[in-house]
């Protein structure tokens, strides 16, 4: 059998192709084992713990709904209530067909990992599932058609988003006032089951510092909902 024969450029070329493809894995490495030492020192310096794969019933709320895909958590004390920050992801693979130049079709698969950042508050009484989220274009379009009223008094509200689950049902309601902050954009979506008031946000956490800053926005969900006088932080 003859022996394969590269030509010495094309061989420097896979050569080189190879080292970078080394170099970006070791440096991927090294930043998420930084990373990681970053939030471990910003936990241990405020109280807070970090579990590897927690044991944690989120992902049933978070898209892609993947079991295993909460995979970093910290949790603590902050502005009186008990936090989780966490790491999650899932993988959408999806059919791709191209033409091969000859009249025929080459099929193939792509896969792309999402990364999120999950934001969770710990309040005191537990609830059936309840929560709000942003009404589809689809939706808006069906209520401007058929002329849906109002249903928890604030007409802008009822234009753009929608409760989800039992409010009936739940110890926490549905004041004006967290009806006016979803409004002014100044509540994200969420929800809650249990005792976990959840949202996430894409990308993964980076910086243990922005912590405080990315839950203040579901501490004021928490305060509207449990009527409890903000203690501290952004308002």
């Amino acid at each position: 059998m003859d022996a394969l024969v590269i030509p010495g450029g094309l061989g420097l070329c896979l050569a080189a192709v190879v080292a970078l493809v080394v170099l970006g894995v070791v440096a991927g490495r090294r930043r998420e084992r930084e990373r990681r030492e970053a939030l471990h020192r910003w936990a241990s310096a405020r109280g807070w713990t970090l579990q590897d794969r927690p044991a944690v019933d989120w992902s049933s709320r978070l898209p892609g709904r993947n079991r295993r895909g909460v995979t970093l958590a910290l949790t603590g004390p902050l502005w009186g209530r008990r936090a989780s920050v966490a790491d999650y992801s899932y993988t959408e693979t999806t059919t791709t067909s191209t033409s091969d130049g000859q009249g025929g079709t080459t099929h193939g698969t792509r896969s792309t990992t999402h990364h999120f950042t999950v934001l969770v508050v710990h309040l005191d009484r537990p609830s059936p599932y309840l929560g709000v989220q942003p009404r589809g274009t689809l939706a808006k379009w069906g209520r401007a058609l058929f002329g849906a009223g109002s249903t928890l008094g604030n007409e802008q509200f009822d234009k753009n988003f929608r409760v989800v689950g039992e409010p009936g049902s739940s110890p926490y309601p549905l004041s004006p006032a967290l009806l006016a902050a979803h409004v002014d954009g100044a509540a994200p979506a969420w929800t809650l089951d249990g005792t976990d008031l959840m949202t996430c946000t894409p990308g993964r956490l980076k910086d243990p510092e922005s912590i405080p800053y990315l839950l203040g926005s579901l501490y004021r969900v928490a305060d509207l909902l449990t009527g409890r006088a903000p203690v501290a932080g952004p308002q």
